[in-house]
C-alpha cells in the first residue's frame, strides 16, 4: 500500500513538472522585450535585433552544465557573426551573490570568450521568460516569436539546426 501511494505521488509530481515546463512560454507566441546592460555597461534591448533570429542563453558561472556548454556557445557566436543573420545573447543570472559583474568578467576573460554577455542583475529577463533552471536556451524567430526552447545543456550543432529550420 505504501509503495503504491509513493508511486502515485511520484507520478503526480512528474506530471506537474511536465505541465510547468509546457506552460513556461508557448512556442509560437510573441516574446517580451527586455533591456539589460552588457559587460561594458551598454544597454542592449532584444528589440535591437528585430528582423534577426536571436538565441538567448540563460546561464551562470556557478552552474556546471552552463560552464560545460559555454565553449560551444562561443563557437556558435563566432559562426553567427560571420553570417550576420542571427545573434547570440548570453544572459548571465547576475544575482550579486553567486554571480557578480566582476566574477562574470573574470570568467569570460579567463576563458577567452568573445560572445556578448548581458547581466540580468534584477532577474527581469529571467522573469519574462519564466526561467526556472539553468541553463535554458531559447530561440526567437525574425518575427519576435518563440521558435524553440530547451531546459538544460545543449550544443552548437543543435542550435544551428534550429536556426536553419527558421530560414
Amino acid at each position: 500500500m505504501k509503495k503504491a501511494l509513493l508511486s502515485f505521488l511520484a507520478a503526480v509530481m512528474i506530471i506537474s513538472s511536465i505541465a510547468q515546463i509546457a506552460s513556461a512560454i508557448e512556442i509560437g507566441s510573441p516574446v517580451s522585450d527586455f533591456e539589460l546592460a552588457d559587460l561594458n555597461g551598454k544597454n542592449i534591448k532584444l528589440s535591437d535585433f528585430k528582423g534577426k533570429t536571436v538565441v538567448i542563453n540563460f546561464w551562470a558561472t556557478w552552474c556546471p552544465p552552463c560552464k560545460k556548454e559555454m565553449p560551444d556557445f562561443d563557437l556558435l557566436d563566432k559562426e553567427l557573426k560571420k553570417k550576420n543573420d542571427a545573434v547570440l545573447l548570453a544572459v548571465n543570472m547576475t544575482d550579486g551573490k553567486r554571480d557578480t559583474k566582476s566574477k562574470v568578467e573574470s570568467f569570460v576573460k579567463e576563458n577567452g570568450y568573445g560572445m556578448r554577455v548581458l547581466l540580468d542583475t534584477e532577474g527581469k529577463a529571467a522573469k519574462l521568460y519564466d526561467i526556472k533552471w539553468l541553463p535554458t536556451t531559447v530561440v526567437v524567430d525574425r518575427k519576435g516569436k518563440l521558435h524553440w526552447q530547451i531546459f538544460g545543456e545543449t550544443t552548437k550543432e543543435t542550435v544551428l539546426k534550429v536556426i536553419k529550420e527558421i530560414k
